[in-house]
């Protein structure tokens, strides 16, 4: 047996994942959470509207923070960093759960955030370290299903609670105990990694490993996607409300569906993605995507046509996006979790473009003007991946 696969991290049990996945649930559920709570919170603590969403603001600008965690992680250890992360979750779900001052809430809030950016590049990257590129789909294919999860089960339960009871701090207690319980579970998962085999292995934490062509590419592609989703989600409720004349309760349907919609990309993904193989899935996957946000402005005034496209729409983004970290995984070893971080930078930094952009082509051009750069920034990130990123092995 040679010393390399004497040195390979054991292959992730089934409950190993189910840590990973439920802490990524508490982190995503933490996440959404903010949006449907910021009139309440508003009221409760005195701000206006405005001012709340500065909490949204927050979740976003801590996702510039993620390259923190990734070096953190190939520097000093995957678990030890989702051990951090955890850390300052459950410190900031106690600043919130028992404060009533808006600056206070936003230091917890901003607490979560840090936390959020420390922990999920390194559990992507632990989930790497411990899986074989060929299984890798499914493995960080299962763990995306948090996202689609934490807003059909977790934001829906947490809401219900806070309805109940009339306060926001029983949702925040409850996201401290689940905050707990992960970070109890965390620290019984292997310490195994390639930050641990490079210190063992006297090797200095690679630098500049984003600067490497395919790498790069991967993270062009990431943010044109990123870009494009936004300059859609962030007009289209103003598009139907004044062209289909959409009521509020219509607006929360769709936004229920885009749930499940989310949670069958994700499944999609988890298995099929490994079978199509990872590349392969991410081109063919953002082709569609480029294609269905160029079509759907001529669903205007039929809302049978305009669910169609949309959901398919959803649906191809969300089975695209979850194949892409499998993708990108592979492209090098070293300095894995800086590069998922960088990733997951790059999406906060598309989406803050495409927020910021798409108001603006929809109140000068109308929605079609959102539709055809959308699918146009789509198109282009899909053809840098067809011609610049390889499938890796690693």
């Amino acid at each position: 047996m040679t010393s390399q696969a004497l040195d390979r991290p054991a292959d992730m049990t089934v409950p190993q994942l189910l840590i990973l996945l439920f802490g990524r649930l508490a982190f995503n559920t933490g996440f959404r959470i903010i949006y449907p709570l910021l009139p309440v919170l508003a009221a409760g603590l005195g701000v206006s509207l405005g001012v709340a969403s500065l909490l949204v603001t927050v979740q976003v600008a801590a996702t510039m923070l993620s390259p923190l965690g990734g070096a953190l992680s190939d520097a000093r250890g995957e678990r030890l960093t989702m051990t951090v992360g955890l850390v300052g979750f459950c410190a900031g779900a106690l600043v919130c759960a028992l404060t009533v001052s808006f600056p206070l809430f936003l230091v917890g809030y901003v607490l979560i955030g840090v936390g959020t950016a420390l922990y999920m590049p390194a559990v992507q990257a632990y989930a790497s370290a411990r899986s074989d590129y060929g299984q890798r789909g499914r493995v960080l294919g299962t763990l995306e299903l948090s996202w689609a999860l934490a807003a059909l089960v977790g934001v829906a339960g947490l809401t219900q609670l806070i309805a109940l009871r009339g306060s926001w701090a029983p949702a925040f207690w409850a996201l401290l105990a689940l905050g707990l319980l992960m970070l109890a579970l965390t620290l019984t998962l292997p310490d195994a990694g390639g930050a641990r085999r490079q210190r063992a292995e006297g090797a200095p934490a690679p630098r500049g490993v984003w600067r490497r062509p395919g790498i790069l590419a991967a993270l062009g592609l990431i943010f044109c996607q990123m870009l494009a989703a936004e300059l859609i989600f962030v007009v289209y409720a103003s598009w139907l409300q004044g062209d289909f004349g959409a009521s509020t309760d219509q607006l929360g349907l769709i936004f229920g569906l885009l749930g499940f919609v989310e949670l069958a990309g994700s499944i999609g993904a988890t298995l099929f993605t490994d079978r199509i193989g990872k590349r392969r899935a991410v081109v063919l996957g953002f082709l569609a995507v480029a294609v269905l946000q160029a079509l759907l402005p001529l669903s205007g005034g039929s809302w049978a046509l305009f669910l169609v496209l949309f959901l398919l729409f959803d649906l191809c983004f969300e089975f695209s996006i979850v194949s892409a970290f499998p993708l990108v995984s592979g492209l090098t070893e070293d300095g894995r979790g800086t590069v998922l971080a960088l990733v997951v930078a790059m999406s906060g930094l598309g989406r803050v473009v495409g927020s910021l952009l798409g108001p603006q082509v929809f109140a000068a051009v109308g929605f079609a003007g959102n539709g055809l750069l959308a699918g146009a920034a789509a198109l282009v990130g899909a053809l840098v991946c067809l011609r610049f990123v390889r499938e890796g092995d690693h």
